[in-house]
């Protein structure tokens, strides 16, 4: 099952980057993480462990920095969780692309997860309304990047 989110953000492809490199501030955005033993900057093949909650559910994962394609590309591979209920054999395959447009930037986030268990006539269901449902909430990754919240946020313009 593959979700895909795609975000503009009103800032530089520069001022974006440290918020996706940087594990304190990727788990700021990224709703369904807790927290990450992961300290300073992803660089490829780091191994750590993610904690989540997801449907009101605690859980962590062993997660690796795949691949990073410097203030372009962050890829990360989550597998082994532990949690109620879940396939031992789940992975999650978390990508975020930066695409510089002078001025503005888009985040595409593509999550792409394996061996999830879900009944087959929900990944459908799932995928169409990630793709074209409209977006429940504000984009903390946004808010961030534009000066609406955390430590990095720049001036409002």
């Amino acid at each position: 099952m593959r979700i895909r989110e795609r975000t503009v953000i009103d800032r530089p492809a520069a001022a974006v980057w440290p918020f996706i490199i940087t594990p304190e501030h990727f788990q700021q955005w990224n709703e369904k993480v807790s927290s990450m033993e992961a300290r300073g900057r992803f660089q490829p093949g780091l191994r750590f462990v993610t904690h989540y909650t997801w449907n009101r559910k605690q859980m962590q994962c062993q997660s690796v920095a795949l691949r990073i394609e410097e203030g372009r590309l962050l890829e990360l591979h989550h597998s082994r969780p532990i949690g109620p209920g879940l396939n031992r054999e789940l992975e999650v395959i978390e990508r975020v692309t930066l695409e510089d447009r002078g001025a503005r930037s888009i985040v595409i986030k593509d999550v792409h997860i394996r061996n999830h268990d879900l009944p087959w006539f929900l990944v459908p269901l799932i995928w169409f309304v990630t793709r074209f449902g409209k977006p429940v909430g504000k984009d903390r990754l946004k808010e961030m990047c534009e000066g609406g919240s955390g430590e990095m946020g720049g001036e409002k313009r």
